[in-house]
């Protein structure tokens, strides 16, 4: 039996001047999309879909490596990692020709998703369709009731019971054996539709090493974290979380509880290992509900790390800053940690206590502290829009992000995912502002209000929030590191008179580009920026308007629309200067071109003070 495990597409390109946007999906936490400009077509293959964050679908991998364990003929696509166009999804998927196809879905991605499996049910009438994935929906019984094109449903953690049903679609479906299997839903023709009891969760040690090959573009799945270098491998070491977030989506709705499983020291490791003989990845990120649960755990995990010399290799995960000790940093650091996230949320404890997070402030920032003291990276975050946020609580929250000591930060409008606790509490308090599926794409945008906020003021205290924080951040990067001074001494070297001008692209954190002009100004270089027209306002503030060089044609740099505008505007003595957000100029190549059209040699300065 041929069986098909898909991430479909999901996407819009841009039209009509308006921005498309492409979206992720299984792997994620949160489904959501980002914004696309770039609609180029080559091979059946979309290139503005790709390049940023990419979680990689673990269940549906996982899932596609069990049934090939229990002897299917099994396919994973995830054509999401892949950027394929729609044309090109539908057409493996008519070449693959499979009995059951199994889907993975989500609330925002529902009625798309239904359409995909309508237009492949029409194309192949006989193929078993099975959903599963992050919806509230897909447990109710009603639901598959009046969605004649799912035949099954699998609900939660859903590899074991997924093999399990096509073991049963193999092999001779009866209502005895299918009501055998737990968290599915099937039809039955003498009892309707029947929703099977969840069941006890897998040992993940029982599990096979997820799929890595078949349609799972290992070169694309990304993760940053403080600047994680690419390509990267993800994997899991431990699934749960015992605490009990009111916002948290997997614990909920995948696990059904807060049980907490670990894998041995050995298959971590041992699994990192077989990836590395394969693909030379240059990170590796640990994707954990709650890593440092364990503390013996953690300190086993980064010593296997160590002896097996997998220590030179940058990596990272997720935890809890308040379950932190030095026992555990000497390990971490020790294996090789770069960076790590932690969820503060809030400044004031009264919301920590209110969102169930069961967390001490205090205990909090000592571990941050602890962590950055040790030279590990650490990204932060916070949300906006929690029961009993108040503007105090919030300005205090922006203040207290603005005065640790990390590299990066998340600000989400606390958002209530269907099929949560807290969807529950904010639906009966009467502050959701949409139930329209589709809406939740996102954490920049409210789908509520709460008592205190209409959606509108969550959205902007996002917005000023991350201002604030690049500007503090900034403010404390230059002064620390003396980056004007490091950037002087620089151009200094290649031209101790002073008469060349400088061209500075804005193709980094706005904030970053502003002040590198302003010092660059204060050692009285002659400075011009390029950039797209939306930051002129912004460049207003340190250069005069004949010395800000604005395009367009595109929102982003790219060389082919960009290089003959920016050739015309290149002297002999210009000096091109390229800030990068990150620490080694990744994902800069159109940068790179742009730059080496200048006939004197190129300066690209990382977010770190470095020449790269």
């Amino acid at each position: 039996m041929r069986v098909l495990f898909l991430n479909p597409p999901w996407y819009k390109l841009p039209e009509d001047g308006h921005e498309g946007w492409r979206g992720v999906r299984a792997g994620s936490r949160w489904p959501h999309t980002f914004t696309v400009d770039n609609a180029c077509e080559k091979d059946g293959i979309l290139p503005g879909l790709l390049g940023g964050y990419l979680p990689f679908p673990f269940w549906l991998a996982t899932a596609g490596a069990l049934a090939k364990q229990r002897g299917f003929e099994a396919y994973v696509r995830d054509s999401i990692a892949l950027g394929e166009t729609y044309d090109n999804f539908y057409s493996f998927v008519d070449s693959y020709n499979a009995d059951v196809i199994v889907i993975e879905t989500a609330s925002a991605t529902l009625k798309h998703d239904l359409a995909i499996a309508n237009k492949i049910k029409n194309s192949h009438p006989l193929c078993v369709v099975v959903f599963t994935g992050l919806h509230i929906e897909l447990e109710d019984k009603s639901f598959l009731e009046r969605t004649p094109v799912i035949d099954y449903i699998a609900y939660g953690e859903y590899e074991a019971s997924v093999v399990k049903l096509l073991e049963v679609v193999r092999d001779g479906v009866s209502d005895r054996l299918l009501s055998e299997i737990p968290g599915i839903l099937f039809r039955s023709e003498l009892l309707g539709v029947v929703k099977t009891e969840f069941g006890e969760l897998i040992g993940l040690d029982s599990l096979p090493w997820a799929e890595r090959e078949d349609g799972l573009p290992a070169l694309n799945y990304f993760d940053g974290v403080c600047g994680l270098p690419r390509p990267q491998l993800q994997l899991m070491s431990t699934r749960g979380c015992p605490y009990g977030c009111i916002f948290c989506v997997w614990p909920q709705m995948f696990y059904k509880s807060g049980k907490y499983r670990k894998r041995t020291p050995q298959d971590v490791v041992g699994e990192i290992k077989a990836n590395l003989q394969q693909v030379p990845y240059k990170s590796f990120y640990i994707d954990d509900d709650t890593f440092n649960m364990s503390k013996a755990s953690v300190i086993a995990l980064a010593k296997a790390i160590t002896d097996a010399g997998l220590n030179t290799i940058p990596w990272a995960t997720m935890g809890r800053a308040d379950r932190i000790d030095d026992e555990q940093l000497d390990a971490l650091v020790e294996a090789g940690l770069y960076s790590i996230k932690y969820g503060v949320e809030s400044a004031e404890q009264s919301i920590l206590d209110a969102s169930e997070k069961y967390i001490d402030i205090n205990k909090v920032i000592s571990g941050i502290q602890k962590t950055s003291a040790r030279g590990i990276k650490v990204h932060l975050t916070f949300t906006f829009g929690l029961p009993g946020d108040t503007i105090e609580t919030i300005e205090k929250t922006i203040d207290l992000a603005c005065e640790l000591p990390c590299d990066t930060v998340q600000f989400s409008i606390a958002t209530p995912y269907p099929g949560t606790r807290m969807y529950e509490m904010y639906k009966e308090a009467g502050w959701l502002q949409s139930e329209n599926w589709e809406d939740y794409v996102g954490s920049t945008k409210a789908v509520s209000r709460t008592e205190n906020f209409t959606g509108e003021q969550l959205e902007f205290y996002i917005n000023e929030a991350y201002r604030r924080f690049n500007i503090s951040k900034q403010n404390k990067m230059f002064i620390q590191c003396e980056y004007g001074k490091k950037l002087n001494n620089e151009l200094l070297s290649r031209n101790p008179s002073k008469d060349s001008e400088i061209i500075i692209l804005q193709c980094a954190n706005i904030y970053f580009t502003k002040h590198l002009i302003a010092e660059l100004n204060s050692f009285g270089w002659r400075v011009k920026v390029f950039t797209h027209e939306r930051f002129v306002s912004d460049f207003l503030q340190v250069l005069n308007d004949e010395n800000i060089l604005a395009f367009n044609n595109v929102k982003h740099f790219n060389f082919d629309e960009l290089s003959s505008t920016f050739s015309r505007l290149l002297g002999c003595n210009s000096i091109v200067v390229a800030p990068s957000s990150n620490s080694d100029g990744a994902g800069y190549d159109e940068v790179r071109k742009i730059m080496a059209l200048s006939t004197l040699p190129s300066i690209m300065f990382s977010i770190d003070g470095n020449i790269i």
